[in-house]
């Protein structure tokens, strides 16, 4: 009797049990998904920095946040498109933009995608517009100038190397050769190369050309998009002559010294971003959009890149971005933040320092040395570079003496200097540039 009442009641506790056990987990699932539902009002909500898009939204679905593109703020990067092809990023805001609308920015494919800048400034060293020129717009053959040596200085670009001209002067054969001149931007927003020396087998041959009404395009082309020969002048389209990704924006200034080429973009300069998660004087920060990477869309995603040696500024290979993401180590935040600490690419440890904003011009047109920062613990200082190790030698020519310009009796345009190289061979032209007739 004992037994059967015993039995009664543990069957009692078991059924309470259970129905409590399964009351406790529908709470707990129902919290989960309240828990849920707000963290995905959260990850849905918009994050784009103000002033970065310009298009309507898109319907918002679990695969689309309905943004145009991402939106990203680079600071104090060495940012490589390839090997050492890139710039070093002193700030910028950009929006990676893809060509077909709608589609996520897949960084394993650069030609799908626009990096169009909004504002901000980068430098070219002299190192890595060499690269640029040997590896990329020369990249080509025949090929008229080679194994090119370029040095930046105040104000003027210096260029050594090997100069073939064709159909001139022994056809076939490396002539070394000196090129000397600043850049600037034209009307169109094109950086134009204005040669005023030309040193051949080092004679100087500039001012024979010109008395002679002969322009560089006669004895040389530049065959690659981007960039051409005109006259004496070397036109490059910076949204054409890098490697892709495109890059689009329009130039605001170029300046030249001993740090390189800086170039400086203005087009908006309204972009607010709000802060990244980790406090860093070196970081990319994708703040808005849909970036693909590792085949993997990060809907609507916040992602912040840091470096894993903070002593030094990060340098990120775009190409190559697989190899630094797999080295390293991701953390995702409830927010949907997430925060990929990498270590740097392989390369120098470049910085700017010459350049020093102007407060008149934003920092556009002048520069002034910077005072030295003080090094931190190590070899590496605080501006990135390594005092440790043996500076690479580079080959640089003294500054060339300007003489002073003869008075200039031809003031032909460029347009009829260009219709007398049509004429017929036999042709003459007195000093001003009249036709007159031959002298026996």
């Amino acid at each position: 009797m004992h037994y059967k009442k015993i039995t009664k009641l543990a069957m009692c506790l078991l059924l309470a049990a259970g129905v409590s056990s399964s009351l406790m987990a529908a709470t707990l699932i129902e919290k989960q998904q309240q828990e849920l539902k707000a963290a995905r009002a959260q990850w849905q909500q918009k994050n784009i920095p103000e002033g970065m898009q310009s298009g309507d939204l898109r319907a918002m679905s679990e695969r689309d946040s309905g943004v145009e593109n991402v939106s990203m703020q680079i600071k104090n990067v060495n940012f490589d498109v390839v090997e050492n092809i890139g710039f070093y990023i002193e700030d910028l805001n950009v929006t990676l933009e893809p060509k077909t609308a709608g589609d996520p920015i897949v960084f394993d494919d650069v030609e799908s995608f626009t990096i169009n800048v909004h504002s901000g400034a980068v430098v070219l060293s002299s190192q890595v517009i060499t690269d640029l020129f040997n590896q990329h717009i020369l990249d080509y053959w025949p090929r008229p100038l080679n194994d090119l040596t370029i040095t930046a200085q105040d104000d003027y670009l210096l260029v050594e190397g090997g100069l073939r001209l064709w159909s001139w002067l022994i056809p076939g054969i490396w002539l070394p050769a000196e090129l000397g001149g600043k850049i600037v931007l034209n009307d169109d927003n094109k950086l134009v190369y204005e040669i005023d020396d030309v040193h051949v087998i080092g004679i100087p041959l500039f001012g024979l050309l010109s008395a002679l009404f002969i322009d560089l395009d006669l004895l040389l082309s530049v065959d690659r998009e981007g960039a051409e020969l005109v006259d004496n002048n070397l036109e490059l389209d910076h949204t054409k002559v890098f490697p892709p990704p495109a890059l689009a924006g329009r130039l605001a200034s170029a300046t030249l010294n001993e740090d390189g080429l800086r170039l400086v973009f203005a087009d908006n300069e309204a972009a607010e971003f709000s802060k990244p998660p980790v406090a860093s004087d070196s970081y990319i920060w994708a703040q808005s959009g849909d970036p693909r990477l590792f085949g993997v869309v990060v809907n609507n995603g916040t992602v912040q890149v840091i470096a894993d040696d903070t002593s030094k500024p990060l340098r990120f290979n775009l190409y190559d971005y697989r190899k630094q993401v797999a080295a390293g180590t991701i953390k995702m935040a409830k927010n949907g933040d997430i925060i990929a600490t990498v270590p740097s690419a392989e390369g120098p440890d470049f910085k700017a320092s010459k350049f020093v904003p102007s407060s008149s011009d934003g920092g556009a047109t002048k520069s002034a040395p910077a005072k030295a920062a003080a090094p931190a613990a190590g070899c590496i200082t605080r501006a990135g570079f390594n005092v440790c190790e043996e500076p690479k030698p580079v080959k640089a020519k003294a500054p060339v003496a300007k003489k002073k310009a003869k008075p200039q009796v031809n003031s032909l345009s460029t347009e009829e200097r260009a219709s007398m190289k049509k004429d017929k061979a036999g042709t003459c032209y007195n000093r001003a540039g009249f036709e007159t007739a031959c002298q026996q």
